[in-house]
């Protein structure tokens, strides 16, 4: 769950983004076999819902609305757990891979009629969208089309490995093509189109436009991504928080620095400003919030958010040379 302490706002609810993408990882460096108990729970008892927006512990929807980096959290996950642990005998689990055809049905429903993009309901925050196609998101389906590639060489899909690596080269062209858009005369990602010319500039730290090169979508050298961070740190983002004491990524959500915006900070070449706010901080007694004070670093939303402090330590091991490449 995304947190079990009754001072978070939604606690003891699931989440698959917040306990796939971000509790996850720190669980799978520290007890492996933990991590594999949690993707059992998630093909079995979270299976039905898979994508669908937050859940009961017992996989009963709690609020409906689909999310894109949802429906492809378990599989990133699993990726993560089959490279750490070479347990391959894994996947040949026949709940494991009704959920990955379940997935992949449920992905087909969602892509555009002739563009090669996938539309969600809900952003990365769980709040409605202003355009449907995110960046962030349709990122994410490349790398889920691509680990789907080369699990299709080990069981049997629904498409070959050929066909997941043809449709994961087409999102990303189409990300180049449709998401990139111009101004001043620099060339950066949108945050959402409508794909009718519409865009917004606009970032969020449940899922950052940072992290592209986390995920291995594009490299930190990519000059559009380049513009896209210089934007998104700019006056053009009312949520950058320029030159406050605690100065990091906040947004309509919750309009203040998020401690996930640190993280992401740390998994982007960040780390020496990453560690610096979290060295002067003062949090909730040292416990990971949602956001906090930017003048004085105190909580402001989501005290006790458990998944976020699991994400921020992942972020710590990986950023300081501990952490396993497991985006390759």
């Amino acid at each position: 769950v995304t947190s079990r302490s009754p001072r978070y706002y939604v606690s003891a609810a699931y989440w698959d983004r917040d306990s796939l993408l971000w509790s996850f990882p720190a669980v799978l460096v520290i007890d492996p076999k933990r991590a594999k108990r949690m993707l059992d729970y998630v093909f079995t008892t979270q299976k039905k819902n898979i994508g669908i927006h937050s859940r009961y512990i017992d996989g009963v929807v709690l609020e409906p609305g689909f999310e894109l980096d949802e429906l492809c959290a378990p599989i990133l996950a699993l990726d993560m757990y089959l490279k750490e642990t070479n347990d391959w005998a894994y996947i040949q689990k026949t709940y494991v891979q009704e959920s990955l055809e379940q997935i992949v049905e449920n992905l087909i429903a969602h892509k555009h009629d002739t563009i090669n993009l996938y539309d969600t309901f809900l952003q990365p925050t769980d709040d409605p969208i202003v355009y449907p196609f995110l960046t962030y998101n349709n990122a994410l389906v490349w790398k889920m089309l691509k680990i789907l590639s080369r699990l299709s060489k080990e069981i049997n899909l629904s498409y070959e490995s050929s066909r997941f690596e043809q449709m994961a080269f087409q999102v990303r062209e189409a990300i180049y093509q449709h998401m990139v858009v111009e101004e001043d005369g620099e060339r950066f990602f949108a945050w959402s189109v409508d794909l009718q010319g519409n865009y917004n500039i606009y970032d969020e730290p449940p899922g950052s436009l940072q992290l592209l090169p986390y995920y291995g979508f594009c490299s930190f050298d990519d000059e559009v991504y380049k513009n896209t961070v210089k934007v998104i740190r700019s006056e053009k983002n009312v949520y950058s928080f320029i030159g406050c004491v605690f100065e990091e990524l906040g947004c309509a959500h919750a309009e203040h620095p998020w401690i996930l915006s640190v993280a992401n900070s740390f998994l982007s070449g960040r780390k020496n400003e990453a560690r610096d706010f979290v060295i002067r901080a003062p949090l909730d007694g040292g416990i990971a919030c949602e956001s906090i004070d930017e003048h004085i670093g105190v909580p402001r939303t989501g005290e006790h958010f458990a998944t976020c402090a699991g994400f921020l330590a992942y972020a710590i091991y990986y950023a300081f040379g501990k952490g396993r490449e497991i985006n390759e």
